[in-house]
């Protein structure tokens, strides 16, 4: 039955229209079904406001740390310290713990609670959760806005209380994984390639205009970003409250991949514990492979943050003009996720009936291919005008993440994918506790060599991508082809 399927899908133009055209009638459950076009701009806005959120913090959250410790180090009268002189040993060495700790801090709570809330997500939810999330990041954030508002009356260090707040929801990085479950459930499996494209590409504009504002207003008064930041997440709320069902563009419960995914998930448990239900998922050797794609992918901003560092110890290259590789990063990944992949891949389904499955396995082993080849350009880079060059390569394989969580959305059935993706959030944060640090000090060891090996930082990546893209070479989608033709 899968070749009559396939052919009357070769005749049928609605599932290769651009996703974007509202002309999708297939897509739809009944009379009061959402467009597909619709719900996919709903979901990159939230995307959006959450990367807006997280990104233009950054300076503006140095600011006021700063500023509290410098008002408290010099305890003068007014409400005003000159920037030149909290620069001195004695407040930076505390900024840089408050930061340390806070990020640490921050961490925890995606730990404890991310795939609770996820488990939650799926028996209640997924909306309620990511509400829950949001509601949780606010209240952390008005905890460490009245902190430094008054740093004569509350010690700086009471900043770091603001992480138990996150106890609720567990923060933007599990907020972001409730989204992709909410879109996963969303989105049909033959257009979700497309839709998390476009939903992913809304977090590089997202940091271009974000890092841009933060730079002109943070000078002026950090709390006009931080301002920005509270209303991103409010704006947020009330896209979640106004958004049309999710569940209205398909009739999920019956898509193909969910009998995919219960032949590795129901044929040993009945009433599984998220526990059992995460291992059993494991016993899938697909989604074991995959697993190394998500673990690598962590790395990417290290990389990008261990290159400005090398760029100026090795080539002198300002600080300041090292920051534009992220503008470079931003700007190539907008092109490929929101233009040229969404285009080419639409193409390619549409003249060689290729499926969806077997075009993301083909873009998770060519990003972190393309990843590995970067780093690996980047280290080998001679001058300093070679250096772009190996940037380019290195973030056109930034898709890799999306392309995997899609792929891995074949295995998994709608029950459990908060919980799944919510689970890969967790891992990501060990990765980065462990990946982090352990990058950092990799080059701080390099130091000591000859300048050649000032880049075994990105020779040391280029080693993981390149395992990570061994181990996509064991995944197969062939039986998940058959069991889907069989559905059809």
């Amino acid at each position: 039955m899968a070749k009559p399927s396939a052919s009357a899908q070769e005749h049928n133009p609605s599932p290769h229209t651009p996703l974007l055209s509202n002309q999708e009638p297939d897509q739809v459950s009944g009379p009061a079904a959402t467009p597909l076009s619709v719900l996919i701009l709903y979901f990159m806005a939230i995307h959006f406001l959450l990367a807006f959120c997280e990104i233009i913090l950054v300076a503006p959250f140095i600011k006021l740390l700063e500023n509290s410790l410098c008002l408290s180090y010099y305890n003068f009268p007014g409400n005003g310290v000159q920037d030149e002189l909290c620069k001195i040993p004695d407040i930076q060495g505390p900024l840089a713990t408050l930061r340390g700790w806070k990020s640490s801090f921050d961490t925890i709570p995606v730990l404890l609670v991310a795939i609770p809330f996820g488990r939650l997500g799926d028996r209640y939810g997924r909306r309620k959760i990511l509400a829950t999330a949001l509601v949780g990041v606010a209240a952390s954030l008005c905890e460490v806005f009245v902190v430094c508002a008054f740093p004569k009356v509350f010690p700086v260090r009471l900043v770091w209380l603001s992480s138990i707040l996150l106890l609720c929801g567990g923060g933007l990085n599990s907020a972001s994984a409730y989204m992709w479950a909410m879109a996963s459930e969303a989105i049909p499996s033959k257009q979700r390639s497309h839709g998390f494209y476009y939903i992913f590409s809304a977090f590089y504009v997202a940091e271009l205009i974000a890092s841009f504002v933060a730079s002109v207003t943070t000078d002026i008064s950090p709390w006009i970003p931080c301002s920005l930041a509270m209303g991103s997440i409010i704006l947020c709320l009330i896209l979640l409250a106004v958004m049309p069902d999710p569940r209205g563009s398909k009739n999920h419960s019956e898509s193909p991949e969910s009998h995919i995914a219960e032949d590795y998930t129901s044929r040993t448990i009945t009433k599984p514990t998220t526990t059992s239900r995460l291992l059993t998922l494991l016993s899938n050797p697909n989604i074991l492979f995959t697993v190394p794609v998500f673990l690598v992918g962590i790395l990417r901003y290290t990389t990008l943050n261990v290159l400005i560092q090398y760029a100026n110890i090795r080539f002198h290259l300002p600080l300041s003009t090292g920051a534009t590789f992220y503008t470079e990063t931003a700007g190539i990944n907008i092109l490929l996720f929101l233009f040229l992949i969404p285009a080419l891949t639409s193409h390619i389904r549409t003249n060689y009936a290729v499926r969806p499955q077997t075009i993301d396995l083909f873009l998770v082993r060519t990003s972190v291919c393309l990843m590995s080849m970067g780093s690996l350009a980047i280290g080998l880079a001679p001058t300093t005008s070679l250096l772009p060059l190996g940037v380019a390569i290195f973030s056109t394989g930034f898709g890799s993440r999306v392309s995997a969580l899609s792929l891995i959305s074949t295995w998994i059935t709608p029950s459990d994918k908060a919980t799944v993706y919510a689970s890969i959030t967790v891992l990501e944060s060990l990765g980065h506790a462990v990946g982090d640090p352990g990058m950092q000090h990799i080059f701080a060891a390099s130091l000591r060599l000859e300048n050649f090996w000032l880049a075994m930082p990105f020779f040391v990546a280029a080693g993981c991508y390149c395992l990570a893209t061994i181990s996509t070479m064991f995944i197969r989608i062939e039986k998940e082809v058959e069991g889907e033709g069989e559905d059809e």
